[in-house]
C-alpha cells in the first residue's frame, strides 16, 4: 500500500488528487489530507438546500461538491480526512465495514473504543467521530472518511442545514448535539498532528506502506477548476427557477429529494437529490423518466435495478414517492 499525505488544505485541489489517484492507478493507497473550512456535499445532494449559504460567504467558508454520496460535513482543520483508494473484493457493492476496520482497530490502538453505527458513521459513547462514503467504479473502490479532532461546532452548527427528518429519527434537536470530538477521548497534550502522526504510523505498521508525494498534472488541475465551477457545486441551479413539484421522504438508506418540472401527471424535468449510496450514475434514472406520464412510470422503471442507482432502494418505493401528491 501507498502512503499520501497532502499538505495543501485547498478542498478543491484535495478532492481533484483524490479523484485522480482512484481513476488512474491500481496500488492500494491511504491518504491523509485536511481542508480549510469548507463544506463538502455529497455527490447526488442538492447544494442550495444543504447550507446556509449567507453564513458561508460571511465566514469565508468555501463550498465543494465530492463524487461520493452521503451527506454534507464540515471541514476545518480540526478535522482530519481519510482515504483508501483500493481494489473492491465485492463486484457491484459497497463495503463501509472492512474500510472502516483499519480506522477503528487505530482508535483502539489509542485507547478510543468506536464503533461502525448506521450506514456510514463511526461513533464513540452513542456519539459521531467520524462520517464516511464510497464510491466505485469497475473494480476500483474509494472509501473516504473524516475525523472529528476539535471541530468548532458552533460553526459546523451554523452552516449546515440537516434534514430535519433526520434528526428527529434520531431523537435529537440539531447536529452538534449528536457529534463529539476524539480530543475529548485523548490525552491533553494530543494535537491534530499528532492524530495523523499516530495514523500513519499505525499503517505503515499495518500494511507495510511505501511513502509516495502527491502528483501534479494538467488533468489534476483541470479536475480542481472543475470542482470549483458553479456548474458543478450547484447542477440543479436551472431546475430550481422551473420545478413546480418537490416530493421528498426519509428511509433507513438516507433521503431522496425528487425536484420536478410537470405539466398535468407529465414529468418534463427530473432532478432526484438526497444524501443516498449509489453504484451507477443517477442520471440515468433521471433519463429514464424525462418525458413519461405517471401512469408510465413503472414501465419506465422495469428494466432498471434501483439499487444499484439508490442503494437500498426498492422500484415499488421509488414508484410510490413518484406518484405521491
Amino acid at each position: 500500500m501507498k502512503l499520501l499525505i497532502l499538505k495543501t488544505d485547498d478542498p478543491y485541489l484535495n478532492l481533484a488528487i483524490e479523484e485522480y489517484l482512484f481513476l488512474h492507478t491500481e496500488e492500494p493507497i491511504f491518504m491523509l489530507w485536511q481542508n480549510a473550512p469548507s463544506v463538502i456535499i455529497g455527490r447526488n445532494q442538492n447544494a442550495y438546500a444543504e447550507v446556509d449559504h449567507c453564513f458561508a460567504k460571511e465566514h469565508g467558508i468555501r463550498i465543494a461538491r465530492r463524487i461520493t454520496g452521503g451527506g454534507a460535513v464540515y471541514h476545518d482543520s480540526g478535522n482530519v480526512n481519510y482515504s483508501f483508494i483500493s481494489p473492491a473484493e465485492k463486484e457491484g457493492t459497497l463495503d463501509f465495514e472492512a474500510f472502516s476496520a483499519p480506522i477503528l482497530n487505530a482508535l483502539s490502538s489509542l485507547g478510543i473504543h468506536a464503533s461502525l453505527s448506521g450506514r456510514n458513521d463511526i461513533e464513540v459513547d452513542g456519539k459521531k467521530i467520524s462520517g464516511n462514503a464510497q464510491h466505485r467504479v469497475g473494480h476500483r473502490l474509494l472509501h473516504h472518511g473524516t475525523l472529528l479532532f476539535a471541530v468548532d461546532t458552533a460553526t459546523l452548527e451554523a452552516v449546515l442545514r440537516p434534514n430535519r427528518e433526520k434528526l428527529k429519527a434520531r431523537a435529537i434537536r440539531s447536529v452538534s448535539a449528536r457529534v463529539t470530538d476524539l480530543r475529548s477521548y485523548l490525552p491533553t497534550d494530543m494535537t491534530v498532528e499528532g492524530l495523523i502522526d499516530h495514523l500513519c504510523r499505525y499503517v505503515e505498521n499495518a500494511f507495510h506502506t511505501q511513502r509516495i508525494l502527491p502528483p501534479t498534472n494538467e488533468e489534476i488541475d483541470a479536475l480542481a477548476r472543475r470542482n470549483a465551477s458553479r456548474e458543478w457545486i450547484y447542477p440543479e441551479k436551472d431546475l430550481l427557477s422551473r420545478y413546480t413539484k418537490v416530493k421528498e421522504r426519509r428511509y433507513p438508506f438516507g433521503s431522496v429529494e425528487l425536484l420536478l418540472e410537470m405539466k398535468n401527471d407529465k414529468i418534463f424535468e427530473i432532478a432526484i437529490k438526497g444524501d443516498f449510496f449509489g453504484i451507477r450514475p443517477i442520471s440515468e434514472l433521471e433519463d429514464a423518466l424525462r418525458g413519461a406520464r405517471l401512469c408510465e412510470v413503472e414501465t419506465r422503471l422495469s428494466s432498471f435495478d434501483i439499487g444499484a442507482y439508490v442503494c437500498g432502494m426498492q422500484k415499488k418505493e421509488l414508484t410510490e414517492l413518484l406518484c405521491a401528491e
